[in-house]
């Protein structure tokens, strides 16, 4: 029952189907797009295709998660093989004409830059999903365009598991380079601490491999800043054996006056979580279940035994419920119960979706009260924005924190939580300015409250693009130092510039 009304709730609030398909873009000003298939088509593989303004696909192939501030497209290659990306040379035809190119996967891409990107080249990626488990069993070959739903289920049907973002819709690729959380890393690390080479398309279509003992700085580079260097054709990754046990859950709705009671708890358990617990939580509007103020959605989710689970959540429990739903959940169900499944709302195309990230080690109580308050009243005074929700993603970090933070460009690896205001509407120019005021303000009660009051930690996948470079790539000096040097010998016109740019 609580699935089902949170799952309407939510699909309720998306934009009616003429929203949802975008419009082709403007007449392209520095190549006409037939010519750009004409160059390009016969240096392509037979597997590849070139899709422009007017064919049948388009829409469909440069729609977006997020059309706000998105990248105008020119034309889409799907590329097919290495070759097509690296070889025929796209990257380097653009490059020669002076035409912005991105890499597309999964299409969640949401950052201000992106919108920099006119006219461009959509290098797609999707047909180059293939996933190959190494002889030994330990590893896995993962092909840059291979979203999370195939990882996952491939690497389940070989009895296998890896660390893989939440959303099953969104790309493997993205998430890696920007570092990359998930229901596993408590056990395994981050997505890019699973990544043993990458096989790298260079701006200037130069292909070359980076590991530990090949390229070592700019394979640094690529596990945290990877956005700003290059296309990842094929990734070899760590996988781990699946266990016998599903996923055991239990979720808690609370109403707003218990907000203190559970996050003075959380804090609690926070400190001794263990590696193979998530908490995992929403602020929320949802009418069905309190007409007036927004909702705590919160679950306790485990890989392992219900048993072990539910003598965990116990102390949940003794803070009054609107309504308690407990079970077991495949990876896949476990999506669809926090809603990131491929056909669920955390994929569903159409909204302006705003993110304002923020790292912490712990929840400053006052200030989440001060956060939910802001949210009650906004969504009274802007009903427009009552579709927007606050999340808050608790995994545990004992295998990230066991990683030398010296060792990738990833520098939040202290933060204990991520918490992320996702501002969501029909899209709508007059709200915009009110969306970004509502978004940066619920930020700020956070920050203001956390161990480190001047200094924003905002993590790259969920970037809205108004943060400094020192919250999102490390405050420590030699971070972006580092960096920049590395930009400066591998991208040194700055041609991959479309995602929270270094430069």
């Amino acid at each position: 029952m609580l699935f089902v009304v949170l799952v309407s709730y939510f699909l309720g609030c998306l934009p009616s189907a003429n929203v949802l398909a975008r419009q082709p873009p403007h007449a392209v000003a520095m190549a006409d797009h037939a010519n750009i298939a004409a160059d390009l088509g016969p240096l392509l593989s037979a597997q590849a295709s070139i899709v422009v303004p007017g064919d049948a696909t388009f829409a469909n192939l440069t729609s977006r998660w997020r059309e706000y501030h998105a990248p105008s497209i020119s034309a889409v290659v799907q590329v097919a093989v290495e070759a097509d990306v690296q070889e025929t040379p796209q990257v380097r035809y653009a490059d020669k004409l002076n035409i912005p190119f991105i890499a597309r996967a999964g299409g969640h891409g949401a950052t201000d830059s992106l919108g920099a990107a006119k006219h461009a080249i959509q290098i797609d990626f999707r047909g180059m999903n293939q996933i190959k488990l190494s002889e030994d069993g330990t590893s896995a070959t993962i092909g840059g365009g291979a979203d999370v739903k195939q990882v996952v289920s491939t690497l389940e049907g070989l009895g296998k598991r890896t660390v893989t973002g939440i959303c099953e819709c969104v790309g493997m690729s993205a998430p890696a380079l920007g570092g990359g959380h998930g229901w596993l890393q408590g056990q395994y690390g981050l997505m890019a601490d699973q990544v043993i080479s990458a096989r790298l398309v260079l701006p200037n279509g130069e292909l070359v491999v980076v590991s530990e003992k090949s390229e070592p700085d700019l394979f640094w580079a690529i596990k945290g800043a990877g956005h700003n260097f290059g296309l990842v054709t094929e990734w070899e990754y760590r996988v781990y054996d699946t266990k016998p046990t599903k996923w055991s859950y239990e979720i808690f709705v609370y109403s707003g006056d218990k907000l203190e009671a559970l996050y003075e708890l959380l804090n609690k358990m926070t400190k001794d979580q263990p590696p193979e617990f998530i908490h995992w939580g929403y602020i929320i509007k949802v009418a069905d279940l309190d007409p007036d103020h927004p909702i705590l959605w919160f679950a306790v989710i485990y890989d392992g035994l219900t048993e072990t689970a539910r003598e965990y959540a116990k102390p949940f429990h003794d803070i009054d419920t609107i309504m308690i739903q407990s079970g077991e959940a495949t990876t896949h169900e476990l999506a669809a119960l926090t809603f990131q499944d491929a056909d669920g709302p955390g994929c569903a195309y159409g909204l302006t979706s705003l993110r304002y990230p923020i790292g912490l080690k712990s929840y400053n109580v006052g200030a989440v009260r001060e956060v939910y308050n802001e949210i009650d009243e906004t969504f009274r005074n802007v009903p427009e924005l009552a579709g927007s929700f606050f999340l808050l993603e608790g995994y545990s970090t004992q295998a990230v924190q066991a990683v030398d933070p010296d060792s990738t460009a990833f520098p939040h690896r202290g933060d204990e939580i991520l918490v992320t205001s996702y501002i969501q509407y029909k899209p709508n120019a007059t709200i915009d300015p009110v969306a970004q005021e509502f978004g940066e303000k619920l930020r700020q009660y956070l920050l203001d409250g956390s161990d480190e009051p001047t200094r924003l930690r905002a993590y790259v996948n969920y970037a809205n693009g108004d943060e400094s470079l020192q919250a999102v790539y490390g405050w420590e000096d030699w971070r972006l130092e580092k960096l920049r040097k590395l930009k400066f010998q591998w991208d040194p016109k700055n041609t991959m510039r479309y995602y929270v740019p270094i430069h």
